[in-house]
């Protein structure tokens, strides 16, 4: 790709940027990005990367190297990249969460650990703290008896390597020995964090090469970074020639209860030296709902960095509500009906509407979600889902099965073959072409012979198969870093064979449940925590109460946070409900906003806010 000279370098696809974002964008120095929702924090990231590559100012073999805080905000970055600066540049930007760059460390460079650490077997991920704390327990059943489970986890996620001063760290390393000497070793993320930060401390060539690798580094949703992440950082890069780029909103810091550090601005510019710029222009949400954030910042969250609505908008436009229910019965007939209307009357998209619950999606929407399916509106837990629709592999069998059984799916066809011409990297353009030619044969084929024969859970666990087998299974493990251990690609394969084979002995039709894995026209239904970084339309918070908020009076300033979160993700129009009951693990019970009356208060006086009472409170 032909080089751009910097001085005629522009954002790609018209994208609008402030001054300061731009300024940003084309400059080699540290910065602390600080904007609020809707700024564009994400799209700052690409275009920085795009100007980095396209200007040649990261030039080859150096790489640009983003680590998110979820994997779909990943993803997302990582296809930005790739639709504005292409195939080749974006080959050199790697996008990953904190939780798969340790890892990529650990499965790469395991063997470099020290003796007392290497892991003797194969690991397998421990996604429950209980898998660790079993440990404990046999190991010393005194001990986590009299201890607290919070303070048995953080010693165990400890910085490596260990020291023997005291009873519990004697018990904390011999569990870390069972575990690394057991035949399957469960480790959970922060220890794989620890492995892989021992890793880099332990061997100063590796620490070297990282640096040589990565010039430029990016940290987006940098508010939710844990002490445990910014270990892995510090320990990677500090004190390298590489640049870095951090960028955040302490009003939405809402995973403090997952151990988010309080003070990592403040480390991270004394660290880095690096700039804080602050960014003002909120591009996402409506005029009369920035001014509502805007309020909620002043007397909720008692900050004063305020944003500005985008030109874009009528500044009319924009609407709040908070609408009150007698029971969640009412609640789920008047959701449906107002939904119905939103989108056969006003032509609203069902994706972009989303349901958003606090916690325990379940017991707050969990019939909520099989009416709407009864009854003609598709919504579903989209929990569930955002690893399948995030993981690369998955996506090439979803689009292989619509190019298969859709033949004018162009889209499809671009997806599969940009993935398996990004296997090929050795290959020169007129070899291009023949491998296009052998993908469509190998889509004429496949067309052909399902097209003969009863499609059933085996001869989709074949194609499944074949289509993998195409592509090539060494090739994508020698790819993509995170498919460098067989268990994982794998679980990623089967992980969508088996929803797509749900789906298809649900409805009898591989187009309907390929529509139904990728959740076309279905309302997304997610905890705010899940939504971080994602924008709708509409957005309704069921359950506005003290009951979904009962952590309030103990950690309320991130359940401000929360909230002012969840307002974030609308773009026009946002309602919140209360329900004078609410059905529980323990029945039904009686519902207040007692603790929570500062958050009601502060949106009544907002001057923006419309409560409704509705169903039998009319």
């Amino acid at each position: 790709m032909k080089r751009i000279k910097p001085e005629l370098w522009e954002p790609a696809d018209g994208m609008q940027l402030e001054p300061d974002a731009l300024d940003i964008a084309k400059t080699s120095n540290n910065h602390l990005v600080v904007a609020g929702p809707g700024a564009g924090k994400t799209e700052l990231l690409a275009q920085k990367a795009c100007y980095l590559l396209q200007t040649n100012t990261c030039p080859f073999p150096y790489k640009i190297l983003a680590i998110s805080f979820k994997k779909d905000a990943a993803y997302n970055l990582k296809e930005r990249v790739r639709e504005r600066c292409g195939d080749e540049l974006s080959k050199r930007f790697d996008s990953l969460t904190f939780d798969s760059f340790a890892k990529q460390i650990l499965d790469r460079f395991k063997q470099a650990l020290p003796d007392e650490y290497k892991i003797e077997n194969e690991y397998e991920i421990a996604v429950k703290d209980p898998t660790i704390l079993d440990y404990y327990n046999t190991e010393d059943p005194d001990y986590t008896n009299t201890a607290n489970k919070k303070d048995i986890l953080a010693l165990h996620a400890a910085r490596l390597p260990q020291n023997e001063s005291s009873y519990a760290e004697n018990i904390r390393n011999r569990v870390w020995q069972r575990i690394l000497k057991s035949n399957l070793a469960p480790l959970s993320f922060p220890m794989i964090m620890r492995l892989a930060e021992l890793i880099i401390l332990a061997n100063p060539k590796i620490k070297k090469y990282l640096q040589q690798t990565y010039k430029y580094v990016f940290l987006d949703e940098f508010q939710d970074t844990t002490d445990i992440q910014y270990d892995l950082f510090k320990t990677c890069f500090l004190e390298s020639d590489s640049f870095f780029t951090a960028v955040g909103d302490d009003k939405q810091r809402i995973m403090i209860w997952a151990g988010a550090k309080k003070t990592v601005f403040d480390d991270f510019i004394r660290n880095t030296k690096a700039i804080r710029v602050p960014l003002t222009m909120n591009f996402r949400c409506a005029p009369r709902l920035v001014h509502l954030l805007n309020h909620l910042t002043e007397h909720l969250l008692e900050k004063t960095d305020f944003a500005t609505p985008s030109s874009k908008w009528h500044p009319d436009q924009g609407e709040c509500f908070v609408w009150e229910f007698e029971n969640p019965a009412e609640e789920m007939e008047v959701l449906f009906q107002e939904i119905s209307h939103w989108i056969k009357v006003d032509g609203v998209d069902p994706r972009d509407i989303c349901i958003l619950i606090k916690q325990r999606l379940e017991d707050y929407a969990g019939k909520l979600i099989e009416y709407f399916n009864a009854n003609g509106i598709n919504a579903r837990d989209e929990g569930k889902f955002q690893d399948i629709l995030t993981q690369d592999v998955c996506l090439y069998i979803i689009n292989a099965f619509y190019l298969i059984f859709n033949r004018k799916d162009f889209e499809a066809k671009k997806y599969i073959f940009d993935f398996i011409s990004n296997l090929r990297i050795e290959i020169e353009d007129e070899q291009l072409l023949r491998l296009e030619n052998d993908l469509m044969k190998f889509i004429k084929e496949a067309r052909k012979k399902y097209a003969e024969i009863t499609l059933n859970e085996d001869s989709i666990k074949a194609l499944v198969s074949e289509i993998i087998a195409f592509a090539n299974v060494d090739r994508i493990m020698a790819y993509y870093p995170n498919y460098r251990n067989l268990r994982e690609l794998t679980t990623s394969i089967d992980n969508v064979q088996d929803e797509l084979i749900k789906n298809f002995v649900s409805s009898n039709d591989i187009t309907s449940s390929l529509d139904m894995l990728v959740g076309k026209d279905t309302i997304p239904v997610m905890t705010i925590h899940k939504s971080k970084g994602l924008e709708y339309h509409t957005v309704i918070f069921i359950g506005l109460e003290d009951g979904a908020f009962w952590t309030f009076q103990r950690q309320p300033d991130e359940d401000k946070c929360t909230f002012f979160v969840a307002l974030s993700r609308a773009m026009e129009r946002v309602v919140f409900t209360f329900s004078n009951q609410r059905e529980g693990r323990y029945g039904m019970q009686s519902q207040t906003k007692e603790a929570i009356k500062i958050i009601f208060k502060v949106l009544q006086e907002s001057g923006i806010v419309m409560t409704e009472k509705k169903g039998t409170l009319l």
